[in-house]
């Protein structure tokens, strides 16, 4: 069911926006409005709004005191953010109602003409869930002899036959037909007598889910408006994602709809399931249900899939890090896989499709073995960087087994594993190849790098003996931090619950957690140990050995912390490390 009665939310981001700026008559509108119904947001820390009029007039009519604000007068959207007070950083953004044609750049309108109507501003609009408008209005509540109670079925069977529907209980009312919608706003403003009209003619106080607004002791009370022009609400409760009138059009006037779609789909489904999660005695028979696109919608994603090489990267890289970072990465490259994307936004990935692995280690093609792993990961770790590592992490096995097959001998083997062609360094590198197409920074890039060189090595810490682990780790400790060390191990659990082979005795991961327990006792115990915190200088090493400045003396720092790593606590001495040091020149010479 949908939550009406949580519209009140929205209620104090109106009020607060009309009261501070002086203007009335905006309506809210887009994801909020959508995410609210679905139970899915609490907050809003972005609010659009729309207005009837013109963006240079509606900007120099506006009381702007309380607020940073500019206006971008190209498109017309007006923002104001907060200075101070409960709403300080909440950015508003104001786009008057307008009308869109020509989309030469597959992204931007040619036209702008701005309108004062509503319905004409909602055919611009890219899906039918975003095509909804809310404001509230305190009126009289009407009284009604007889009450009626609504399912999801039912309430838009009223909607079908009336065009509207008053929810008594809730204090909400909603409008779909156009004819009341163009009686109801007359310029973009309220007609408040057409409005006590639509509550008169309801035969029945309708109630459909949980109790909303209460009535004050005079009969007022705060109504819940929800304009509804392209009936969103049948999508939100069908569960389906389709587009404002013909999908082909919506998809060619702006290109970065179709991944827009995708990542709607993607994220809204993780967070109902999330609720779902959060929910003490979920019942199993009347399980959450998760949106799907409606058929001609998907048609028209696969078929104009090619557009998407036109979006500038900025834009794409925004949409597919929420997919990773707020929805189900899993779930997202499936899509993008479906839709005939995944060259597109993934060339490394794609290319694993149909490459088989040796069978002893993985009973799968690489791709698959990939995007398994993947859907472990975001199961323990919701770090985006960590889960794009993951993503990138053997890509570039199809080159390290590309060679194998060319019969090779044992040392020539082991010469590509030394080598560029080892998948942990040939990975990495087309993984900075595709991710720099996609707009990732250089920071982003070099630590998904780094996640993807040394996701071995865990596993290679506990291949050796059981008594350096705790060394072994306090090093990557050092060089990396709390943080990426318990990502690295992340990284190596759910590599290894994707290889799922018995062979391997992979779901077996008490070594692992193991690891992931030696970290916590560092992190309690020391810390992270770095270079700095070692008791000598270069300045001791050349005054106690009678050295000059040059290779040797870092040479021999690296010696003394590699040795004080072995045991922190009690190694990290200046006579000590200068004993240590001193027997290994002798050894050297």
């Amino acid at each position: 069911m949908l939550n009406f009665e949580r519209l009140q939310i929205l209620q104090k981001y109106y009020d607060y926006i009309q009261k501070k700026t002086g203007v009335r008559d905006y309506f809210l509108v887009g994801g909020a409005l959508r995410d609210i119904l679905l139970g899915i947001k609490e907050k809003l820390d972005d609010v659009d709004l729309t207005i009837a009029g013109e963006p240079i007039g509606l900007y120099a009519q506006m009381e702007k005191e309380a607020f940073s604000h500019f206006i971008t007068e190209k498109f017309g959207t007006i923002t104001l953010i907060p200075k101070e007070g409960v709403m300080q950083g909440i950015k508003y953004e104001i786009t008057p109602f307008r009308e869109e044609s020509g989309y030469q750049d597959v992204r931007h309108p040619d036209d702008i003409r701005w309108t004062n109507s509503l319905l004409a501003d909602a055919k611009r609009r890219d899906f039918r869930i975003n095509a909804m408008y809310y404001r509230f209005l305190n009126i009289k509540k009407p009284v009604y002899e007889e009450k009626k109670v609504l399912d999801s079925t039912t309430l838009l069977k009223v909607l079908d036959r009336e065009g509207f529907v008053f929810l008594e209980n809730s204090g909400v009312l909603i409008v779909q037909n156009s004819s009341l919608i163009d009686q109801l706003l007359q310029n973009g403003q309220m007609d408040s007598d057409f409005l006590y009209y639509l509550l008169d003619i309801q035969h029945f106080a309708y109630c459909y889910g949980e109790e909303g607004e209460k009535t004050d002791s005079d009969g007022r009370f705060d109504l819940q408006i929800v304009i509804d022009p392209e009936y969103g609400i049948h999508s939100l409760i069908n569960r389906k994602l389709e587009t404002v009138g013909d999908p082909d059009i919506r998809f060619q006037e702006d290109a970065l709809r179709l991944l827009r779609g995708l990542r709607f789909v993607n994220v809204i489904n993780q967070k109902l399931l999330n609720n779902e999660n959060k929910e003490q005695n979920a019942d199993p028979l009347n399980k959450v249900r998760l949106f799907d696109f409606e058929t001609e919608t998907w048609k028209s994603i696969k078929k104009n899939h090619d557009l998407l090489k036109t979006i500038a990267k900025e834009r794409i890289y925004q949409e597919i890090v929420k997919s990773f970072s707020e929805g189900n990465p899993f779930g997202l490259v499936a899509l993008v896989d479906e839709a005939e994307m995944l060259p597109i936004l993934f060339p490394a990935l794609a290319k694993t499709k149909g490459y088989d692995q040796p069978i002893r280690y993985h009973p799968f093609d690489i791709y698959a073995h990939i995007i398994l792993t993947l859907w472990h990961l975001q199961q323990i770790n919701s770090n985006y960087l960590v889960r794009f590592a993951m993503l990138y992490h053997d890509v570039g096995k199809v080159g390290q087994y590309e060679q194998y097959g060319l019969n090779l001998t044992r040392e020539e083997i082991r010469n590509i594993l030394a080598g560029p062609l080892n998948h942990r360094f040939s990975s990495a590198e087309l993984m900075k190849e595709d991710f720099r197409n996609l707009g990732f920074s250089n920071k982003e890039i070099e630590e998904i790098k780094r996640y993807i060189n040394e996701h071995h090595t865990p596993g290679e810490i506990l291949m050796g003996n059981s008594q350096n682990w705790t060394k072994r780790l306090r090093k990557l400790f050092s060089e990396v931090g709390y943080e990426k060390l318990q990502n690295l191990l992340d990284i190596n659990i759910a590599d290894r619950l994707g290889m799922y082979n018995p062979l391997q005795n992979s779901s077996d991961l008490t070594d692992s957690y193991y690891l992931k327990t030696l970290v916590d006792e560092i992190e309690q115990t020391e810390g992270q140990f770095k270079k700095s915190d070692l008791a000598i200088t270069g300045a001791d090493v050349m005054e106690h050995f009678d050295l000059k400045p040059g290779k040797l003396i870092g040479e021999l720092l690296q010696v003394g912390f590699d040795w004080v790593l072995g045991d922190v606590k009690h190694r990290n001495v200046k006579k000590q490390i200068l004993a240590n040091i001193a027997n290994y020149l002798k050894q050297k010479k």
